[in-house]
Order: C-alpha cells, then sequence, then structure tokens
C-alpha cells in the first residue's frame, strides 16, 4: 500500500471514529503538510466517503442508507419552509409531477387548497396524502416496489411517466455538487428526475442546505438544466454564480 493510501485509511478511520476532522489536527497527527490534507480530503470525497466543510471534513452518509422514518425528522422546519415556498409555484388547473422525497412531501399540505389540479407522482406517500380529498386527481405511477423510499421505481414507472406532460415537475435531489451538478446515489432515481424534467415545462429542484457541497455517486442532471432551485439559507457563491449566470431561478424559503 502506498503511503498516500495509507494516509487515507488513516484519515477515513478517524472520520468513523469521530465524524469530522480537521486539517490542521491532520497535518500535525501525520507529520504532513495542510495542502497535503487538502488534496487527501478532496479524494476521500471523490470515492464518495467524505464532505469537504471549513477547515476540514465531515463524514459523508448516504442519504439512501438511511430508513425513510429518519429523513423525515432530518431537517424538518428546514424542508417545511421549502415545501411552503415551493407549493407557491402551483396555480390551480396544473398538472404537476411531484417527485418522491422528505423534502417534496413538505409541500403537499400547502396544495390542498388547490383548485382543479392533476398530481402525478411515483411516491405512494403523496399519494396517500389525498386519500380522503376527492377534489384532488391522483395519479400514482406504477412499478417495482421499493419499501425504502416508498416509491416505484424502474423500467415501467419509467414508461408510465413518459406517457403525462406536465406543467411543473418539483424534483427532489440527494446531492448538488458545484463541478458535477445534481446528483443521486441510485441509478432508479436519476433515470426517473431526468424524465421528469424532460416532461415539464418548468422543471424546479427543492433542497435544503445540506445537500450542497455533497459528492453523490450518479450524474442526474447539469446545474443549468433546471428552470429554479428552492432552497433555505445562504448558498455558497460557487453555486449562485453559476445558477444567476444561467437564468436559473433562485427561490429563497
Amino acid at each position: 500500500m502506498s503511503f498516500t493510501e495509507n494516509r487515507l485509511r488513516v484519515i477515513l478511520d478517524m472520520l468513523k471514529q469521530n465524524h469530522r476532522v480537521s486539517v490542521n489536527e491532520l497535518a500535525d497527527h501525520l507529520q504532513v503538510s495542510q495542502e497535503s490534507i487538502r488534496r487527501d480530503l478532496k479524494e476521500l470525497e471523490t470515492r464518495g466517503y467524505a464532505r469537504r466543510v471549513y477547515g476540514g471534513a465531515v463524514l459523508e452518509q448516504q442519504e439512501s442508507d438511511q430508513p425513510f422514518s429518519d429523513r423525515l425528522r432530518l431537517g424538518a422546519r428546514e424542508k417545511a419552509r421549502i415545501g411552503e415556498a415551493a407549493a407557491t409555484l402551483v396555480q390551480d388547473g396544473m398538472k404537476v409531477f411531484i417527485d418522491t422525497g422528505t423534502t417534496t412531501l413538505a409541500c403537499l399540505k400547502h396544495l390542498e387548497a388547490r383548485k382543479d389540479i392533476t398530481i402525478v407522482s411515483n411516491s405512494l406517500a403523496v399519494a396517500a396524502h389525498f386519500f380522503h380529498m376527492q377534489h384532488a386527481s391522483i395519479r400514482v405511477l406504477g412499478g417495482r416496489m421499493r419499501p425504502d423510499y416508498q416509491a416505484t421505481y424502474g423500467h415501467e414507472t419509467v414508461t408510465a411517466l413518459k406517457e403525462h406532460f406536465f406543467d411543473l415537475a418539483i424534483i427532489a435531489i440527494s446531492a448538488i455538487h458545484s463541478e458535477r451538478g445534481f446528483m443521486d446515489f441510485g441509478e432508479d432515481e436519476a433515470i426517473l428526475r431526468r424524465v421528469a424534467k424532460a416532461q415539464a415545462k418548468r422543471s424546479v429542484v427543492v433542497a435544503d442546505s445540506s445537500k450542497f457541497g455533497r459528492l453523490g455517486s450518479i450524474h442526474t442532471f447539469g446545474l443549468t438544466d433546471v428552470d429554479a432551485v428552492v432552497t433555505s439559507g445562504v448558498m455558497a457563491r460557487e453555486f449562485s454564480d453559476q445558477f444567476n449566470q444561467s437564468n436559473v431561478e433562485i427561490i429563497h424559503a
């Protein structure tokens, strides 16, 4: 094993133990330069093990590895604000695709007063929200059930989705990287989101602050390929500059 690989293993072990490491502490502990440590952290981020933050890195935990019920509780207040802001984009009479995801679910209660809307989704949780609302027209896409997402995926789902055209697609995402764009951890999710975006007049990504700077394992689409991003908090300049230059609307919740 090379010296660099051995150093990466030590850093990863420390990350797993402490969930966070700093450049200064690692440089002192491993007796190398801070620049070497920054390169190591960048490499661990590229491999999907870490996420770089100011002064160091934190352990990267793939969202898909967490139970759906746990994801619902994470950042609930922030997601509620994002959901409310996204819901303002839905007007009476629209046909809307709503993606599976805990942030997209947060917009549902704000759609209850909309009139003559049609909602299409692969999410059973989305459909369940409207069980007792007779005025809502709901279409659930068939396909292979994924209990970890409470949603359907696969070629049957994609085929069914391609039969619909939307005024608006509200799309969730697993990671947003300044160089690699919008990313996911699973191929099924990435494919479905690409199709939903292509079938919609306007596509909107909803993402809480934890998604920015993360590195997924699959490229879903580029940062400039959507019409708007709904988020909260202060957006890093590396993202806002790219969105503004490409006329991607930034909607702050």
